[in-house]
């Protein structure tokens, strides 16, 4: 009986066998029944999240970039097609006519003194004006001197103020003046003036500060020079304007549009062009015409202006119908071809000009043109 003793341990020993198992047997059901893996369906669910928000990032930012390139590139371009490229205008070469001194005309040409008819902006309202070309500029003497009357700088910037204020669009253009013949028109300069002095030097510099002067004035249109030709002749002329392109370029960020000037590759830097013309008297003359612009602008990326459309001495005493049917054949010329057209305004009524001109005007420009 002493040696059953021993056998107690065993027991003993036993029962954490017996635990052993029953924690085993617990086990399996959870290991095997849950895998951690496939069942939890949370990441699947945040992929498609993320790829549906990126989706619509992706959507938006490309309405926003296409509706910024539809905006710039089709609605602003479809605006100035309309009116604003269309130029409706009256040139004024005298505008401050009180600014020029009494005897710079012949006495037979004091009529040309007047203030422009459509320098009352009333009036050019009513019609249908929408830019007005203005000459601003110097006067010239035999010492290669160039001088701005007194007064121009402080005219010039309140007329423009007022004409933006009303809608108006302006076309600032240089003049260089100088005594003229007996019929009032410039000569040529002499050729010592040219020749022995600072002019033509003299007359760039000028150029650039009424270009820095439009800048100012956030001008819509500059012309370095009016048929600078008339003035230095043509060789010196187109070699000037080549010349003073880069410079104007530097201080004047608008339009630039060479007023008096056809298309040519001599003036190749420029790509507009305001060239002036007569009336239309016949249908000959009309047909001159359409040859004209059209071979000035074949084969060449330009914009073409008529920038002064004139009567001419040759029509002094034309009946008023005339005038008008004139006007008509001109414009039919230009129609599909040009941007506009600037006509002569320099104070009404005179011997060339009659008064019907103004309402001839105005049935042109209220019209579709």
């Amino acid at each position: 009986m002493g040696g059953d003793a021993p056998q107690v341990p065993v027991a003993q020993k036993a029962q954490p066998e017996v635990k052993d198992v029953s924690q085993t047997l617990q086990q399996p059901p959870v290991v095997p029944q849950t895998p951690p893996k496939p069942t939890p369906p949370v990441k699947p669910k945040k992929k498609l999240k993320l790829t549906i928000l990126f989706i619509l990032t992706i959507a938006l930012v490309s309405l926003i970039v296409g509706g910024y390139f539809v905006w710039k590139n089709v609605s602003v371009p479809k605006t100035e097609k309309t009116e604003e490229e269309i130029y409706k205008g009256i040139y004024m070469p005298l505008l401050g006519a009180s600014l020029i001194p009494d005897d710079y005309f012949p006495e037979g040409m004091k009529f040309f003194l007047r203030e422009p008819v459509f320098s009352d902006l009333n009036k050019a309202t009513q019609s249908g004006v929408n830019t007005l070309a203005i000459g601003m500029g110097y006067w010239a003497n035999e010492q290669g001197e160039i001088t701005m009357l007194p007064g121009t700088e402080e005219f010039f910037a309140s007329f423009i103020e007022n004409a933006h204020a009303r809608g108006f669009k302006i076309w600032l253009i240089v003049d260089i003046a100088h005594p003229v013949d007996e019929g009032g028109n410039p000569r040529v300069m002499p050729e010592e003036w040219l020749e022995n002095t600072d002019l033509i030097e003299n007359f760039k510099d000028g150029i650039v500060e009424i270009a820095k002067f439009a800048e100012e004035h956030d001008v819509e249109m500059f012309s370095p020079a009016n048929e600078m030709y008339a003035n230095i002749g043509g060789e010196r002329s187109r070699k000037v304007l080549v010349e003073i392109k880069p410079r104007v370029d530097a201080v004047y960020s608008g339009k630039i549009c060479l007023k008096g000037e056809w298309p040519g590759d001599q003036l190749s830097e420029y790509s507009c062009f305001g060239p002036g013309i007569k009336m239309v008297k016949n249908e000959e003359e009309r047909e001159w015409l359409v040859n004209k612009i059209e071979r000035s602008i074949k084969d060449r990326n330009i914009e073409l202006i008529i920038g002064e459309l004139y009567e001419g001495h040759d029509w002094q005493g034309t009946p008023p119908e005339e005038i008008k049917r004139g006007f008509e054949m001109a414009l039919e010329a230009m129609e599909g071809k040009v941007s506009g057209v600037f006509i002569l305004d320099i104070g009404r009524p005179t011997p060339l000009f009659p008064e019907s001109f103004e309402s001839t005007i105005k049935e042109f420009y209220t019209q579709e043109f």
